[in-house]
């Protein structure tokens, strides 16, 4: 062989592809094969409620733990564009504050640094304004609202609708945020506003209120059967993810006679869940009626609930 020949060898044999051995039947260049792809089964659980509670007359739409452990925060929903109100309940229920916001619609809330936090879902009222009220308000425990501020990654004036939020004790605090419109997890630095996290939500039907739990994150989501209409046909449900990765490592459903449930939190390791009473899509029913309340077409309309995973 001489030089030219060695050269030209060499050159093809460099050519050669690393992996030049025959793959295993069934299985792609990386060694993946259809059932590698496939995805893994989530472990599921059941569920119960118990009802202990119930809160101020409205539709309370949304629930989170007191940071200083004296109870529960809950915050009504109204359609009426009217001011809406934040309660601190003891763990029987009693209201130890209020605090009066601008939200409109609301659906979720969270409690951090001093501060109510309150995510709007303003499209959903009589008349709205366009663009609707929007976003997050932060109200000090006085009242005084002193920031409202529009959901990331789109318009300036109008990032979408909320339908939960949450506190995470984590590098001076974290907001999360369940945002419709990206149908993801948005975790935000409440200082600055900006977005330093995001994971998309699960593709299940009516995700809402968020809770942070260590390292995780549960959310309620629910199933209507289409056959059966209002709470005879639903069930609740929860979800839980793992934040690092963002991936369901849990689905909750709740067994029969389970309390609806459009909001979560945990209080000393302990689930609990709210309902408003409002679900959407429901036909009011007078047997819900309660003194003082507005219509309801749940029976666990306007409870706070203890859940507990059997």
């Amino acid at each position: 062989m001489d030089k030219r020949q060695f050269l030209a060898a060499a050159a093809a044999l460099a050519a050669t592809p690393a992996l030049a051995q025959t793959p295993k039947l069934g299985t792609d260049e990386l060694g993946r094969t259809l059932a590698s792809l496939k995805p893994k089964l989530v472990p599921r659980r059941k569920a119960k409620t118990a009802k202990l509670f119930l809160t101020p007359p409205c539709w309370p739409n949304a629930i989170t733990a007191d940071p200083q452990g004296r109870g529960f925060w809950v915050q009504q929903q109204r359609h009426d564009r009217g001011p809406e109100i934040a309660w601190l309940l003891d763990r029987k229920g009693k209201v130890l504050h209020s605090v009066v916001t601008k939200c409109e619609d609301c659906s979720g809330m969270a409690v951090g640094n001093g501060f109510v936090w309150s995510g709007a879902n303003g499209a959903s009222v009589h008349n709205p304004p366009d663009p609707p009220v929007e976003g997050v308000f932060q109200t000090d425990m006085n009242g005084k609202t002193v920031s409202h501020r529009q959901i990331p990654f789109g318009p300036k004036n109008n990032g979408g609708s909320c339908h939960g939020l949450a506190w995470e004790n984590a590098e001076g605090g974290r907001l999360w945020i369940q945002s419709n419109r990206l149908e993801a997890l948005v975790r935000m630095n409440p200082a600055t506003w900006e977005c330093d996290y995001m994971f998309p939500a699960a593709h299940v039907d009516r995700l809402h209120g968020i809770e942070v739990d260590g390292g995780f994150i549960w959310q309620v989501y629910g199933t209507q059967d289409p056959k059966v209409p209002g709470y005879d046909g639903y069930t609740p449900g929860l979800i839980k993810y793992d934040i690092k990765s963002g991936e369901p490592v849990l689905f909750v459903d709740f067994v029969p006679g389970s309390c609806d449930m459009h909001d979560v939190c945990v209080l000393d390791g302990q689930l609990y869940g709210v309902d408003a009473g409002e679900h959407p899509g429901w036909p009011v029913d007078e047997k819900y009626a309660r003194p003082s309340f507005p219509e309801l077409n749940s029976p666990s309309g306007g409870y706070v609930f203890k859940i507990d995973l059997i």
